[in-house]
């Protein structure tokens, strides 16, 4: 098939996805004009793809995931550029290849196969447990971050039962029918408050990360630098930051609180948790085999203090701190139920070890006059997650003035959008304050256009 008749056969579909996705958000109560300011397109450009008249960009269909709820591989399938043969969920992750084949390059897709694969994970958990044991009650919530820059974190799959049965009772429950499935997604019991959920919440919460979930290299990676590691207290936001740099460089992505996958019949504070978190870090840290082109994030407040010594003579391309100031790191406390006193050490121990450390590296600050509406307001959730958007761009600038990565034109994913077709910044008087502190033992600098 010629590509011109295939480009004819892959644009068919898209007057139906362009109905579904203006249904969708009529129902988010969010007009024509408000969607393209979130997307970043003209209206009328967004006005031709909804009547169907010119097809979408495709590199778009995730943040129109974000706004309407309609998942990527679902709108892929309303434009008619999935097969039938490739919807159903075990052949998710050859979605890739096989658009590329029937469509010719789609920019930006290897990066967003393997969500595919991810992209109904607490759906199927919850028809797993509702299919197998009555008088459970199931509750389904998909959590997004951000205003500005809105990003699927996780899927909350919430199990309780009008029994007033014993928690550990429940949870054996739980690990009796979902067995070794949960484990394949990395899903686990959230341990965090649930700040996020109004009471009255279940009694267990299975936590199905999105944005955050461990995954391999796509095929054809960025060039790069060869790893990355990112550092920082609890609810430092630093494996958010850490999930974009991956999708941007087509890396991979290790993240400790869910590639070692706790069985579910423990509590995530059990000690067999932490010592086999510890394990799985020393062997990460001491095998450079198990990070070439991978971004792993680190910041367990009870492994950090165990593995001082491999994260100081690991061989680390470059380190990437994001550095919690006083407000943030309270709510860190509180969110994750440690001791203020617990955290301020981790975070002198955390600053002692970027010091004295030989890698490259790179501090970065979140601020706390940022997270609020007003100095003396709470911290708003949705603002962490915007401002780790901006660092992250912030960080993918210093890192190619260091030749680390590749121009910003370059970039994957949420990033890309950062930066114009030479590589030079976008909107960057959205960096109200300076996010990157300092840099220790970086490489010489390069002649860039930003």
């Amino acid at each position: 098939m010629s590509q011109h008749a295939s480009r004819e056969q892959a644009d068919s579909g898209w007057p139906t996805w362009g109905k579904a996705v203006e249904d969708a958000l009529t129902s988010q109560n969010i007009s024509t004009n408000a969607a393209a300011a979130r997307l970043d397109v003209r209206n009328v450009t967004l006005r031709r793809w909804l009547d169907g008249k010119s097809p979408p960009r495709l590199a778009l269909l995730p943040d129109f995931a974000a706004l309407t709820g309609l998942s990527h591989a679902y709108q892929l399938s309303l434009g008619g550029v999935l097969p039938k043969s490739l919807r159903s969920d075990a052949h998710t992750i050859q979605v890739a290849a096989e658009l590329r084949n029937a469509v010719g390059t789609v920019e930006q897709l290897l990066s967003r196969a393997a969500e595919l694969a991810y992209a109904d994970a607490g759906a199927r958990l919850a028809g797993i447990l509702l299919g197998n044991a009555s008088g459970l009650q199931i509750t389904l919530r998909r959590a997004y971050r951000g205003a500005r820059h809105p990003i699927h974190l996780s899927t909350y799959v919430g199990v309780d039962t009008q029994k007033q049965d014993d928690v550990e009772d429940l949870r054996q429950l739980v690990t009796q029918i979902v067995g070794e499935y949960a484990g394949a997604f990395g899903a686990s019991w959230r341990e965090q408050d649930a700040h996020d959920w109004k009471p009255p919440r279940p009694r267990l919460i299975l936590n199905v990360p999105q944005h955050e979930r461990p995954r391999a290299p796509i095929d054809i990676p960025l060039t790069a630098a060869p790893n990355f590691l990112m550092l920082g207290c609890p609810y430092s936001h630093a494996e958010y930051v850490g999930a974009l740099i991956a999708e941007s460089l087509g890396y991979g992505y290790h993240d400790l609180r869910y590639s070692v996958s706790p069985p579910l019949d423990r509590a995530p504070t059990d000690p067999y948790v932490t010592e086999a978190r510890i394990r799985y870090t020393k062997t990460l840290l001491r095998d450079e085999r198990l990070t070439t082109k991978y971004v792993s994030s680190i910041t367990d407040h009870r492994v950090i203090p165990n593995v001082i010594d491999e994260l100081r003579e690991s061989d680390i391309a470059c380190v990437i701190y994001i550095r919690s100031q006083d407000r943030l790191l309270e709510r860190g406390a509180e969110v994750w139920g440690i001791k203020q006193d617990e955290i301020r050490d981790l975070r002198d121990v955390l600053d002692q070890l970027v010091a004295e450390s030989p890698w490259p590296a790179i501090i970065v600050s979140m601020p706390d006059e940022l997270l609020s509406e007003d100095p003396e307001g709470p911290i708003v959730s949705d603002r962490i997650a915007d401002i780790s958007v901006m660092i992250a761009a912030d960080v993918w600038r210093v890192l190619t003035t260091h030749r680390l990565v590749p121009r910003g034109d370059s970039a994957l994913g949420t990033l890309r959008g950062f930066f114009d077709d030479q590589g030079r910044s976008k909107n960057s008087s959205e960096l109200r304050a300076p996010l990157v502190n300092s840099r220790l033992r970086m490489p010489p600098r390069a002649h860039t256009s930003d």
